[in-house]
């Protein structure tokens, strides 16, 4: 295994300056679209090289012509490759400010135009997700993680308000998403990785029509049992019904996601 893991990260750094050359090359063309098929290639590709296989269950339920909020829960480091290589729209990250200094990735998120956040300070927090508002008016998706860190224990921590803020202010429909699996395969605690099987889940949009009809704290827990059905349950379904999701208090469950089989 601890070869497996050393081989991994071998490849990964490969596949990350790959990532940065191709990334560059299309800044200096002036479209941030002439590489993104490749790029999010590439981003399919870097699990491989730890033995990590993803499986994608309810693709088929998004249109890649129109600009959604992505959320997911937020497992470990595999989690923006998986999701920049699987989701098929143009798409773009709010990510945590500090990421952006990281050697190598830094540069990637920074160039390729991901938003950074700050948790520490409100108007720069406020002031990121006017600038996601931004792009998405103009057509571009945006993912963002609601927990704002990597789980603990393998369970879904809190939300953060920050999305939902976000997700009232523009007219878009918001799909959620479940990582599975990816805590037994890489836990924030260990730097070794498990080769397995991981799986990204999409349930179906939520409307805009029926975001709107809610209050923040109503949407932050609409979207928390979303997740919960795809991660907890583990099936491919509908996660909130056909425009009217429901509303629950769930903003505090504990229960630990059932491991897929490897």
């Amino acid at each position: 295994m601890l070869l497996t893991t050393l081989l991994g990260y071998c490849t990964a750094a490969a596949g990350l300056l790959v990532i940065l050359f191709l990334v560059l090359l299309q800044n200096l063309f002036g479209n941030q679209k002439l590489l993104d098929p490749l790029i999010k290639l590439v981003c399919r590709v870097l699990p491989l090289g730890f033995g990590c296989r993803v499986r994608v269950t309810g693709r088929e339920q998004i249109d890649p012509g129109k600009p959604y909020i992505f959320m997911s829960n937020h497992v470990n480091i595999f989690d923006p490759v998986i999701i920049y290589g699987h989701v098929p729209n143009f798409l773009r990250a709010v990510e945590l400010e500090s990421h952006f200094s990281w050697p190598v990735w830094g540069t990637i998120t920074r160039r390729l135009g991901n938003i950074p956040i700050s948790h520490k300070h409100m108007a720069r927090a406020l002031e990121s997700l006017q600038k996601a508002a931004e792009l998405m008016r103009r057509g571009t998706s945006i993912a963002i993680l609601p927990e704002g860190h990597r789980t603990r224990d393998g369970r879904m921590g809190p939300f953060m308000r920050g999305p939902f803020r976000l997700a009232l202010n523009v007219k878009a429909d918001i799909v959620p998403m479940a990582l599975r699996g990816g805590f037994e395969r890489k836990s924030v605690h260990s730097p070794r990785v498990r080769p397995g099987r991981m799986e990204l889940a999409f349930g179906r949009p939520i409307s805009f029509q029926a975001v709107a009809a809610q209050t923040e704290r109503e949407l932050r827990n609409t979207i928390r049992q979303a997740i919960e059905k795809l991660l907890y349950v583990g099936h491919q379904q509908d996660a909130s019904g056909p425009d009217q999701p429901t509303v629950g208090p769930t903003s505090n469950s504990t229960t630990r996601p059932t491991p897929p089989s490897r």
